[in-house]
């Protein structure tokens, strides 16, 4: 590698994958240096980008500084770096500027790095200020995002229908959007360029991946729908209500919006985990995607069973690919299921506890949860 700031970038974040997979001194140590030599290295380049055009290695150091901080389980550092890198792409003017390879690498990168951040945060996050698709026309298959792009997008599509629940037309027609584009997706659905020495076997497990990605997509359409049911006032009346001289629409309770929805969320759950079981999960990289649909079924489900196949293979995950935000999810889902657990038990006894949301337990945790 010709480039020495962008090898201690790759150094670092193959160092912190090691020192999570053997919880060893030395690699968490190397990994800190590392990244340090990096950080510093960009200064360098910072400081000389006011007469020059900041360069490709240094853009490419960012986004691997950006997959450091999800990869040593950061819940807030990442953000840093993924704004960082947003801003540093628009000082380029977008991707077409770069070297080709470099751009097709970051952009993978960034469009899997934000759209998993939306998914999970409520927290702003900036819209991309470029074109993620117009510099590069149809891209390869990318090694971070495989066949899900378009259902990453979808999912962003989702984390924003709480800004519509006071508008209950729109909202009807974006959840009934968004449920025909999940059901006649497809992994061909969007083009892309299959990178030379990409076998067949391949190709199969990112396909396989994005169908639980699908599976996932309607699970999250359920419990983001759920969690505004539970924020709107039920309204059984068609008509709506007079305030203030004015028809106020009636809110879009649960009976409204299921049927919108063409997968029911306990079939999503189990088509997803059935998937999953049925993976060699330590034996390809391409498995390691798997922490989004792996989370959520944990979150909506209630099924012993169920969870237990979650912490066995998110656990899977943490042990065979090193990646930090595994341990952050298995975190959450324990704080989680014993917060919906005690409230099963309050009901049961005539307390009358509401069920917790999972974005409730992200919020009072004050993390800026990432799952890429």
């Amino acid at each position: 590698m010709s480039s020495p700031l962008l090898m201690k970038a790759v150094c670092a974040v193959s160092a912190l994958h090691l020192a999570n997979r053997s919880q060893g001194f030395g690699a968490h140590t190397a990994a800190v240096k590392y990244y340090s030599g990096t950080l510093s290295g960009l200064r360098t380049a910072l400081d000389k980008c006011t007469t020059e055009v900041f360069p490709d290695d240094a853009m490419l150091a960012v986004g691997l500084l950006c997959k450091y901080e999800i990869v040593r389980g950061s819940v807030k550092q990442w953000v840093v770096h993924l704004n960082a890198l947003q801003r540093l792409i628009v000082s380029r003017g977008g991707f077409a500027s770069m070297d080709r390879d470099a751009a097709e690498f970051l952009r993978g990168l960034f469009v899997y790095a934000y759209n998993m951040a939306r998914i999970s945060n409520r927290n702003y996050i900036p819209s991309p200020d470029f074109l993620v698709d117009s510099d590069i026309g149809i891209p390869k298959l990318d090694i971070y995002i495989g066949y899900t792009e378009e259902i990453l997008k979808l999912c962003t599509r989702i984390a924003e229908l709480p800004s519509l629940q006071s508008d209950t037309l729109a909202l009807r027609l974006s959840v009934a959007s968004i449920n025909e584009s999940l059901v006649t997706w497809s992994h061909t659905s969007a083009p892309c360029i299959i990178p030379q020495g990409t076998s067949p076997a391949i190709l199969t497990r990112l396909q396989l991946v994005a169908e639980c990605f699908r599976d996932a997509g309607f699970v999250y359409l359920h419990s983001i729908m759920e969690r505004i049911s539970r924020t709107c006032p039920d309204n059984s009346s068609d008509t709506g209500s007079i305030v203030s001289g004015q028809l106020k629409d009636p809110s879009l309770s649960l009976q409204d919006w299921i049927p919108l929805i063409s997968m029911p969320k306990s079939l999503a759950v189990y088509r997803c985990l059935s998937r999953v079981e049925t993976f060699p999960l330590g034996d390809h990289c391409e498995y390691s995607a798997l922490t989004f649909p792996l989370f959520i079924s944990g979150c909506e489900t209630d099924n012993v069973a169920d969870r237990e196949i979650v912490l066995r293979s998110l656990g899977k995950l943490q042990d065979n690919f090193g990646i930090g935000n595994v341990r952050r999810a298995k975190e959450l889902l324990g704080i989680l299921w014993a917060r919906q657990d005690a409230n099963v038990d309050a009901r049961f006894i005539g307390m009358g506890q509401k069920n917790v949301h999972w974005l409730d337990i992200v919020d009072e945790l004050g993390w800026e949860l990432i799952l890429a």
